[in-house]
């Protein structure tokens, strides 16, 4: 092989290596980054409507006073979980484009934090009733 051959390979495969490499970080830190940054706000809010939608629909299940005396406020309810699905698949979305499950359980709970929700109220469709 001719030294000048030899140095076109060995440009060459410099080449395609730098690309490889830039193709992993990309794939690896600039994708989720990014994921990160475009959806972040989409996601907070739908964590934290999902929430309501969930307290909302525990709150009337059906057996309690207001679902007995209006039935549509049960349908009204489960109709406002939908939320939680598009909240599923913006997850799911975002989990496949690489951000972690704890940077979206951090978005989660700061959603969560920033609604300035009573413990009260967050508790109160949880509660069991004594004996």
């Amino acid at each position: 092989m001719s030294p000048d051959t030899l140095r076109r390979l060995t440009s060459w495969s410099q080449i395609a290596i730098a690309v490889c490499l830039l193709v992993i970080v990309g794939m690896e830190y600039v994708r989720p980054l990014v994921a990160d940054l475009y959806y972040r706000d989409r996601y907070r809010a739908l964590a934290s409507e999902c929430d309501h939608a969930m307290h909302e629909e525990a709150a009337l299940r059906a057996g309690s006073v207001g679902a007995q005396k209006h039935p549509s406020l049960v349908l009204s309810a489960q109709v406002g979980l939908m939320v939680c699905h598009e909240y599923d698949k913006l997850r799911k979305r975002m989990l496949i484009l690489g951000v972690s499950e704890e940077q979206l359980a951090l978005h989660g709970l700061q959603a969560l934090e920033s609604e300035q929700i009573p413990v009260s109220r967050l508790v109160e469709p949880h509660q069991m009733d004594r004996f």
